[in-house]
């Protein structure tokens, strides 16, 4: 008699999906259930587990993961306290527009007739963090999971969540079927390319521009993940318009490009140039990357977006929505050559230069060399010390030192800067660092993080030296929550300790195992990131840093 075939499992197929979409790595901290089997099933499938410190942490670690290796991020929690931990990682997930897979533990049902310990509705609590948008709950099941792969994985359109327990996993999935390669070539993706009126938008668009005089670019997080630069660049060429890009969108465009202009946030910095502009091409932008102020422009826009959301800042005289290497490729195709363009290369160039002065602090100490530095001066070291052709993947925390992290980072490419802008969490840059290491061993990632924010995650260190991540961790330690402080001034409020003696953060990666450097003053701190960029292993310099000039580029940026 035949040997009847062993049914497989839904874990093991959960295990095989997840391994054929590109995911290569899992991050969490386990519990003694079903989280430890999944850890086994990743294991013999060779993809890496990494144990963290905190669950919100290897949430953000799984969302960058994924997003770098256009694949579905992993992250795993146990039950109760490893849940409420992972929230913000997921909300920073929803917000940012990162696609992890976030797996928790569920309960048994059979203990739930007794049970109170460590119980909650786990549901319930990352319920209002999934109703936005394309983030999902999950059921343990090969069809719950397979529409979520197919459907928000990749472009990364919002997390998901889902809860199993041993039970769960040993359910049979035999009759389930899993097309991989409809996850990597995007479905989704190709069939809004065919929708019938896309033609007629982009006509429309393309009218609009070659009537244009003066036409402004301004990109978004969308560009960062589904442009090709050379497709951009193509568009840019023709239409010899300032562009201006979000934090998010940093690289799409090299900032070395004659025609970038600057950062777009929505606040003051960019309104010079866009005042000046007769029409808005806005490619990607999504409006969950501007801050909380209201559209200050009325000039006409068109808007090449992959995807609409609500609420939204503006409302586009034309809009196409669609992959944006079709929209933007068929956009340069039917202009057919140069626009008419009346932007001269000295206005381009004077508009990326007046946005650079306005956030380069000035001196304000008259012995340079014996000063604590100023943030603007830390970014423009670290990024001569750490120049050529393998220049590190920078992530970037919350706080006033992202100001000048984001102007004067020189990026090349997209996602040469990662950073959370939607939900705009600290505590981000050291995990995502890690993961960005994890993903491009030789290229490595430095961390820009505040003191405020490295304290939110410190217990990383330990993951980065276990994981020998080629990180390095710049600390901006000027011992206060400077942008709070410079608006409780601003409401001219008494002091509200905001500030706290300075951690030694130096002596602290010391003992987990990273090399470390204390700088006081400009001179150690180009030897310390000359030596920090020659190691291969995780290591961390801790800057003291002078905050003086953190409410001049407040004013600058945000007005």
């Amino acid at each position: 008699m035949a040997e009847t075939q062993q049914e497989q499992r839904f874990l093991d197929w959960l295990a095989d999906a997840l391994v054929a979409c590109g995911t290569r790595f899992s991050f969490g901290v386990p519990g003694g259930g079903a989280s430890l089997d999944l850890l086994l099933a990743m294991q013999q499938r060779k993809v890496r587990n990494v144990i963290c410190a905190r669950e919100d942490a290897a949430v953000i670690m799984a969302s960058v993961a994924g997003v770098l290796a256009r694949a579905p991020g992993l992250a795993f929690t146990t039950k109760g306290p490893g849940v409420s931990s992972a929230t913000n990682g997921i909300a920073c997930a929803a917000l940012d527009r990162f696609s992890p897979l976030v797996i928790g533990e569920a309960f048994v049902p059979s203990e739930l007739s007794f049970l109170s310990h460590q119980y909650f509705d786990q549901s319930a609590l990352v319920a209002p963090l999934l109703a936005r948008d394309h983030a999902a709950s999950l059921e343990p099941s090969p069809h719950s999971v397979s529409a979520w792969l197919q459907d928000g994985a990749w472009p990364p359109r919002g997390p998901a969540v889902l809860f199993a327990e041993s039970g769960d996993y040993a359910e049979p999935a035999n009759s389930a079927s899993f097309d991989a390669s409809a996850v990597i070539s995007g479905n989704r993706a190709a069939q809004l390319a065919l929708r019938p009126e896309l033609e007629v938008q982009l006509k429309a668009a393309a009218s609009s521009l070659a009537k244009a005089e003066r036409p402004v670019v301004v990109l978004g997080l969308e560009a960062s993940r589904g442009l090709a630069p050379a497709t951009l660049a193509r568009l840019v060429e023709v239409l010899q318009a300032p562009v201006l890009c979000t934090y998010m969108a940093k690289g799409v465009l090299p900032d070395v490009h004659p025609q970038w202009a600057g950062v777009f946030t929505g606040g003051a910095i960019e309104q010079q140039c866009v005042r000046e502009a007769d029409l808005i091409v806005a490619i990607g932008i999504d409006p969950v990357e501007l801050i909380r102020k209201p559209w200050p422009y009325e000039v006409p826009m068109v808007e090449l977006c992959e995807e609409i959301y609500t609420p939204h800042y503006y409302a586009p005289k034309i809009r196409a929505v669609a992959p944006l290497n079709v929209t933007v490729e068929r956009l340069h195709q039917l202009l057919d050559g140069p626009v008419a363009s009346l932007w001269m290369p000295a206005q381009v160039s004077a508009h990326r230069e007046r946005f650079l002065d306005a956030l380069r602090i000035s001196p304000t100490h008259s012995s340079l060399a014996a000063a604590s530095p100023d943030s603007s001066m830390v970014v423009s070291v670290a990024a001569a010390a750490f120049a050529g052709p393998l220049r590190p993947r920078v992530t970037v925390d919350a706080g006033a030192h992202m100001f000048s992290a984001c102007a004067f980072w020189p990026c090349e490419e997209p996602l040469d800067l990662l950073i959370s802008n939607g939900l705009a969490t600290m505590g981000f840059a050291l995990p995502a660092a890690i993961a960005a290491a994890l993903h491009e061993p030789e290229r490595g990632a430095l961390a820009f993080t505040g003191d405020g924010g490295l304290l939110m995650c410190l217990g990383e260190l330990k993951t980065a030296a276990e994981m020998q991540a080629n990180v390095c961790v710049v600390v901006f330690n000027d011992a206060r929550l400077s942008l709070i402080d410079i608006k409780r001034e601003d409401r001219q409020m008494p002091d509200l300790d905001l500030s706290w003696r300075a951690p030694n953060f130096a002596e602290i990666a010391q003992g987990c195992g990273l090399q470390g450097w204390r700088v006081e003053n400009a001179t150690q701190l180009e030897a310390a990131l000359t030596e920090a960029a020659a190691c291969s292993g995780p290591c961390l310099v801790d800057v003291r840093v002078e905050s003086a000039g953190y409410r001049q580029q407040l004013q600058s940026l945000r007005g």
